[in-house]
């Protein structure tokens, strides 16, 4: 089938060659999933903490959480459905495709990375969608990370229409959000709002 419009072939010159290395670009490596002990100890250091233990009291008994979903970019578990990615980037021999899945992330990119031809947006988005077993609280567990770890990272992160806000964060974090939902499908979406981050995991826990 023929091309459309009016495209045709022309010869380009390229005259000015590259070096063949990437200086500056880090190798990323495997990053653990969370522990439950983790993230529970990551609540309770959140501000605002004690308040919403002192409303749902089972938040502070670790054997209360139980975990009933898991989604990372190389795999899903329990009620996990569907792990949506929209806008990630792929730089070779960093976060390259299969790089991406052997080292369970995704890297989402901000400012850099013009002279390869990024656009420079913050257009990242994640939709981990899975189903609650019944009606109750659910502490839904996210793990990210900024790069370089020199730049704050920006998301904000819902569950289904409800925003808990923008979440500014640098290197590694394990950040724990509240919720009561219904029996039934549920959506936690991330947001990039500003600077480049690492999606390592979501990890959803029933509290019980």
């Amino acid at each position: 089938m023929p091309v459309g419009g009016d495209y045709s072939l022309k010869l380009l010159r390229s005259l000015r060659s590259f070096p063949g290395d990437r200086k500056g670009v880090v190798k990323a490596s495997k990053v653990k999933q969370s522990t439950k002990r983790a993230a529970f100890s990551a609540l309770r250091d959140t501000p605002g903490s004690g308040e919403l233990i002192k409303q749902l009291p089972k938040l502070a008994s670790l054997a209360a959480w139980t975990e009933i979903a898991s989604f990372r970019v190389c795999g899903k578990s329990g009620t996990a459905a569907f792990l949506d990615i929209w806008d990630a980037d792929h730089f070779d021999g960093f976060t390259d495709m299969q790089r991406c899945v052997t080292d369970c992330r995704a890297w989402f990119s901000a400012q850099g990375f013009t002279f390869w031809g990024s656009s420079e947006s913050t257009s990242g988005r994640i939709n981990c969608y899975f189903r609650a077993p019944a009606n109750g609280t659910y502490v839904c567990n996210a793990q990210l990370q900024s790069y370089p770890s020199t730049n704050l990272a920006v998301v904000e992160c819902l569950i289904d229409d409800s925003s808990f806000g923008a979440l500014p964060f640098n290197g590694t974090i394990i950040q724990p959000h509240v919720c009561e939902l219904a029996a039934g499908f549920h959506h936690f979406r991330i947001r990039q709002m500003s600077g480049a981050f690492f999606f390592l995991s979501l990890t959803v826990y029933r509290i019980a």
